[in-house]
Protein backbone atom coordinates (compact mmCIF):
# COMPACT_ATOMS: atom_id res chain seq x y z
CA UNK A 1 0.00 0.00 0.00
CA UNK A 2 1.07 3.38 -0.44
CA UNK A 3 1.62 6.30 1.71
CA UNK A 4 -1.68 7.85 1.35
CA UNK A 5 -3.59 4.93 1.01
CA UNK A 6 -2.43 4.27 4.99
CA UNK A 7 -2.81 7.61 5.41
CA UNK A 8 -6.52 7.32 5.04
CA UNK A 9 -6.99 4.64 6.61
CA UNK A 10 -4.98 5.79 9.46
CA UNK A 11 -7.26 8.76 9.31
CA UNK A 12 -10.72 6.17 9.56
CA UNK A 13 -9.18 4.26 11.98
CA UNK A 14 -8.73 6.98 13.89
CA UNK A 15 -12.04 8.82 13.38
CA UNK A 16 -13.87 5.32 14.29
CA UNK A 17 -11.84 5.06 17.53
CA UNK A 18 -12.97 8.35 18.57
CA UNK A 19 -16.44 7.61 17.35
CA UNK A 20 -16.51 4.12 19.27
CA UNK A 21 -15.27 6.07 22.63
CA UNK A 22 -17.90 8.77 22.22
CA UNK A 23 -20.90 6.25 21.88
CA UNK A 24 -19.61 4.15 24.59
CA UNK A 25 -20.00 7.30 26.95
CA UNK A 26 -22.43 8.75 25.53
CA UNK A 27 -25.56 10.48 27.36
CA UNK A 28 -28.57 12.11 26.65
CA UNK A 29 -26.60 15.53 25.75
CA UNK A 30 -23.96 14.17 23.62
CA UNK A 31 -27.03 12.53 21.53
CA UNK A 32 -28.77 15.86 22.08
CA UNK A 33 -24.98 17.84 20.66
CA UNK A 34 -24.98 14.95 17.40
CA UNK A 35 -28.28 15.81 16.16
CA UNK A 36 -27.52 19.27 16.37
CA UNK A 37 -24.30 18.65 14.33
CA UNK A 38 -26.34 16.20 11.70
CA UNK A 39 -28.99 19.02 11.20
CA UNK A 40 -26.46 21.44 10.49
CA UNK A 41 -24.36 19.63 8.49
CA UNK A 42 -27.21 18.29 6.02
CA UNK A 43 -28.52 22.05 6.46
CA UNK A 44 -25.11 23.49 4.90
CA UNK A 45 -25.06 20.24 2.11
CA UNK A 46 -28.67 21.28 1.08
CA UNK A 47 -27.39 25.10 1.16
CA UNK A 48 -24.73 23.85 -1.15
CA UNK A 49 -26.15 21.90 -3.62
CA UNK A 50 -29.26 24.45 -3.57
CA UNK A 51 -26.41 27.34 -4.69
CA UNK A 52 -24.93 24.88 -7.15
CA UNK A 53 -27.86 24.22 -9.26
CA UNK A 54 -28.63 27.80 -9.33
CA UNK A 55 -24.81 28.88 -9.97
CA UNK A 56 -24.85 26.23 -12.86
CA UNK A 57 -25.54 27.81 -16.18
CA UNK A 58 -26.52 24.56 -17.47
CA UNK A 59 -29.44 23.62 -14.57
CA UNK A 60 -32.35 24.15 -17.70
CA UNK A 61 -30.93 21.04 -19.32
CA UNK A 62 -29.76 18.19 -16.93
CA UNK A 63 -28.86 19.62 -13.62
CA UNK A 64 -31.95 19.00 -11.36
CA UNK A 65 -30.48 16.45 -9.72
CA UNK A 66 -28.41 18.63 -7.43
CA UNK A 67 -31.86 20.68 -6.73
CA UNK A 68 -33.34 17.47 -5.74
CA UNK A 69 -30.41 16.75 -3.76
CA UNK A 70 -30.60 20.27 -2.33
CA UNK A 71 -34.39 20.58 -1.10
CA UNK A 72 -33.68 16.58 0.34
CA UNK A 73 -30.51 17.61 2.63
CA UNK A 74 -32.92 20.35 3.88
CA UNK A 75 -35.58 18.01 4.11
CA UNK A 76 -33.74 15.75 6.15
CA UNK A 77 -32.31 18.79 8.67
CA UNK A 78 -35.73 19.87 9.29
CA UNK A 79 -37.10 16.20 10.12
CA UNK A 80 -34.00 15.63 12.42
CA UNK A 81 -34.68 18.63 13.98
CA UNK A 82 -38.19 17.99 14.47
CA UNK A 83 -38.46 14.42 14.71
CA UNK A 84 -35.30 13.81 17.74
CA UNK A 85 -36.96 11.72 19.93
CA UNK A 86 -38.35 9.20 17.13
CA UNK A 87 -34.95 8.94 15.40
CA UNK A 88 -33.08 8.19 18.88
CA UNK A 89 -36.11 5.84 19.06
CA UNK A 90 -35.24 4.30 15.19
CA UNK A 91 -31.29 4.24 15.96
CA UNK A 92 -30.76 1.17 17.01
CA UNK A 93 -31.96 0.00 13.93
CA UNK A 94 -30.07 2.24 11.83
CA UNK A 95 -26.94 1.26 14.08
CA UNK A 96 -27.87 -2.50 13.02
CA UNK A 97 -28.37 -1.74 9.53
CA UNK A 98 -24.85 -0.11 9.52
CA UNK A 99 -23.25 -3.33 11.46
CA UNK A 100 -24.93 -5.32 8.98
CA UNK A 101 -23.31 -4.36 6.16
CA UNK A 102 -19.96 -3.35 7.86
CA UNK A 103 -19.77 -7.32 8.62
CA UNK A 104 -20.79 -7.95 4.73
CA UNK A 105 -17.87 -5.42 3.85
CA UNK A 106 -15.30 -7.19 6.16
CA UNK A 107 -16.55 -10.95 4.84
CA UNK A 108 -16.28 -9.92 1.40
CA UNK A 109 -12.72 -7.98 2.24
CA UNK A 110 -11.93 -11.39 3.96
CA UNK A 111 -12.61 -13.41 0.61
CA UNK A 112 -11.21 -10.97 -1.64
CA UNK A 113 -7.70 -10.95 0.24
CA UNK A 114 -8.00 -14.67 0.45
CA UNK A 115 -7.82 -15.11 -3.41
CA UNK A 116 -4.84 -12.81 -3.39
CA UNK A 117 -3.04 -15.44 -0.46
CA UNK A 118 -3.04 -12.47 1.94
CA UNK A 119 -4.01 -14.20 5.39
CA UNK A 120 -6.85 -11.76 7.36
CA UNK A 121 -8.83 -13.54 9.26
CA UNK A 122 -9.41 -10.75 11.58
CA UNK A 123 -12.15 -9.52 8.22
CA UNK A 124 -13.63 -12.79 8.54
CA UNK A 125 -13.98 -12.72 12.37
CA UNK A 126 -15.06 -8.87 12.52
CA UNK A 127 -17.55 -9.61 9.44
CA UNK A 128 -19.20 -12.48 11.23
CA UNK A 129 -19.30 -10.52 14.75
CA UNK A 130 -20.64 -7.57 13.22
CA UNK A 131 -23.58 -9.29 11.46
CA UNK A 132 -24.49 -11.15 15.02
CA UNK A 133 -24.77 -7.98 16.77
CA UNK A 134 -26.36 -6.40 13.62
CA UNK A 135 -29.07 -9.01 13.84
CA UNK A 136 -29.37 -8.87 18.25
CA UNK A 137 -29.91 -5.05 17.86
CA UNK A 138 -32.65 -5.46 15.40
CA UNK A 139 -34.68 -8.55 17.39
CA UNK A 140 -34.02 -7.38 21.41
CA UNK A 141 -35.52 -4.26 21.46
CA UNK A 142 -35.59 -4.22 25.09
CA UNK A 143 -32.13 -3.22 25.97
CA UNK A 144 -33.13 0.62 25.15
CA UNK A 145 -30.84 2.84 23.47
CA UNK A 146 -27.80 3.62 25.16
CA UNK A 147 -27.29 -0.50 25.17
CA UNK A 148 -27.05 -0.63 21.62
CA UNK A 149 -25.04 2.41 22.02
CA UNK A 150 -22.46 0.77 23.98
CA UNK A 151 -22.80 -2.11 21.78
CA UNK A 152 -21.82 -0.17 18.65
CA UNK A 153 -19.07 2.03 20.36
CA UNK A 154 -16.97 -1.38 21.05
CA UNK A 155 -17.85 -3.00 18.05
CA UNK A 156 -16.47 0.09 16.37
CA UNK A 157 -13.37 0.37 18.64
CA UNK A 158 -12.98 -3.24 17.67
CA UNK A 159 -13.07 -2.30 14.03
CA UNK A 160 -10.56 0.44 14.17
CA UNK A 161 -8.11 -1.39 15.85
CA UNK A 162 -7.87 -4.08 13.00
CA UNK A 163 -7.70 -1.16 11.08
CA UNK A 164 -4.54 -0.06 12.79
CA UNK A 165 -3.36 -3.53 13.18
CA UNK A 166 -3.85 -3.37 8.82
CA UNK A 167 -1.51 -0.23 9.05
CA UNK A 168 1.04 -1.75 11.04
CA UNK A 169 1.19 -5.43 9.25
CA UNK A 170 1.69 -3.03 5.74
CA UNK A 171 4.55 -1.14 6.87
CA UNK A 172 6.02 -4.39 7.98
CA UNK A 173 5.58 -5.85 4.51
CA UNK A 174 6.98 -2.67 3.08
CA UNK A 175 9.92 -2.25 5.40
CA UNK A 176 10.84 -6.27 5.43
Amino acid sequence: MNKVSNLNLFLISLLSLVLGIILIVATSDILTVFNYIFVCIFAICGVIWLISFFVSKDYVDYEYGNLILGIVFIWLSLVMYVYYTMIINILPIIFSLYLFIMGAFMIVSYFTKKKSNIKCLRYLIIGVISIIVGILLIFEPKLGVYTYLKITGVNIIVISLLFFFEIIHNLRTKNG
